[in-house]
């Protein structure tokens, strides 16, 4: 939707409830921009939930209105019907749209007998009308090599600490890879096979925040080949709402920062440019026993790990989530280094003795779950921490 907002008549909203639209294009682009994410946009790609499909020869109208809507968003205002009106409601200079998705979720049902021609006929058009935009598929499963393509999960904590590995054997010369929604939406890991039964999250729980961690560990392990992770949903208004867990939590009075959140917080504010070899040993495994993808690499028992540099300000930078019942103590050495300095550990986790899956930041308590600090020291390339039972640490070191 784009105009004044006493035009937009809203809808019936796709999944259920009504859509206002009064949060339309210029509105989730501008509020993109304002809190420094990159927007995905997401096209409607000829298929409804009513299981029909558009035929292939009947598809142009619908391509011609992603062309309107990406011209609105990216194109000169000097010589473009489209961008011209985004000049008119205020918005001159174009918005930096990198990510585009054709469809949704494609895999489900009937769409996947039809996503090829559907993918294919709108991907010819616009790839080449957009060069510098890259289209997502939301399944390989019946194209060929798409540029990039959207997976997602909804699942319990156990999926997302088996699934640790799961990239680091996806071919490198297939698509590029988004993870664009995941979430923890279930505690009870004896409902891997229908997370969305009984025991559906309300809020977020440290052990559902410590789940995803480890998965989101994984992500920045193979990052040459995936591009970005999303929990999702991002925003929720606790007074209309069809959907839990989520994010973010607000009224018209209070906003809820969930223990999801937390951990992503930490992750996001610390993030480093360079993959740094890391092994983990112990009585039986030593540094030169570790092969790729086996035991040592990124985890040892229950601890998961990745350490990162972070090359304008020389700092390490180490995530450690631990989905141990006990606690942990590491002993680290910084190969080949003599450094001295003192650094910060940002910690998120639910307290000595206290079950995970019982600590939840709500509206009636808002901060049951907070991210700690405490210092790190290291002397000649050494330095120690205990990582508590299920817990996120993230320690950073100047180098």
């Amino acid at each position: 939707a784009v105009g004044n907002l006493e035009n937009r008549p809203g809808r019936r909203g796709t999944w259920a409830g009504y859509n206002t639209e009064g949060f339309g294009l210029i509105e989730l682009t501008t509020f993109a921009e304002d809190i420094g994410a990159v927007p995905i946009l997401a096209v409607y790609a000829g298929y409804s939930l009513d299981g029909k499909a558009v035929p292939q020869d009947q598809l142009q109208p619908f391509i011609d209105e992603v062309v309107k809507e990406l011209d609105f968003l990216t194109a000169s205002a000097n010589d473009n019907r489209m961008a011209a009106l985004r000049k008119q409601l205020g918005r001159s200079e174009p918005f930096d749209i990198r990510y585009v998705e054709i469809g949704n979720e494609d895999w489900l049902g009937a769409a996947i007998n039809t996503y090829d021609y559907r993918w294919t006929t709108f991907y010819n058009v616009l790839s080449k009308r957009y060069p510098n935009i890259t289209f997502i598929a939301t399944t390989a499963k019946t194209i060929n090599y798409p540029p990039a393509v959207d997976d997602h999960f909804y699942q319990v904590p156990l999926f997302f600490i088996e699934n640790f590995r799961r990239y680091e054997n996806v071919p490198r010369s297939g698509p590029r890879v988004l993870i664009g929604e995941f979430a923890v939406i279930n505690d009870d890991d004896s409902q891997i096979t229908n997370p969305f039964g009984p025991g559906r999250l309300a809020y977020p729980s440290i052990k559902s925040a410590v789940a995803e961690s480890v998965f989101r560990i994984g992500f920045e392990r193979n990052s040459d080949i995936i591009f970005g992770g999303c929990y999702a949903p991002i925003l929720q208004n606790i007074d209309n709402t069809q959907w839990t867990p989520s994010f973010i939590v607000f009224n018209t009075t209070s906003v809820v920062k969930s223990t999801s959140y937390l951990a992503q917080k930490m992750f996001g504010e610390n993030l480093g440019n360079v993959i740094l070899y890391s092994a983990a040993t112990n009585n039986t495994i030593t540094h030169r026993s570790v092969e790729k993808g086996q035991e040592g690499d990124g985890k040892l028992g229950n601890l998961y790990f990745i350490a990162t540099k972070r090359t304008n300000d020389n700092t390490l930078i180490v995530k450690l989530v631990n989905v141990d019942p006990t606690d942990i103590l590491i002993n680290a050495q910084i190969q080949g280094s003599t450094t001295s300095s003192t650094g910060v550990a940002y910690i998120l986790t639910a307290g000595s003795g206290v079950d995970p899956s019982t600590v939840h930041n709500t509206m009636l308590n808002p901060n049951a779950a907070s991210i700690t600090e405490q210092s790190v020291s290291a002397r000649n390339g050494t330095w120690s921490i205990t990582v508590p039972s299920w817990s996120v640490v993230v320690v950073t070191l100047t180098l």
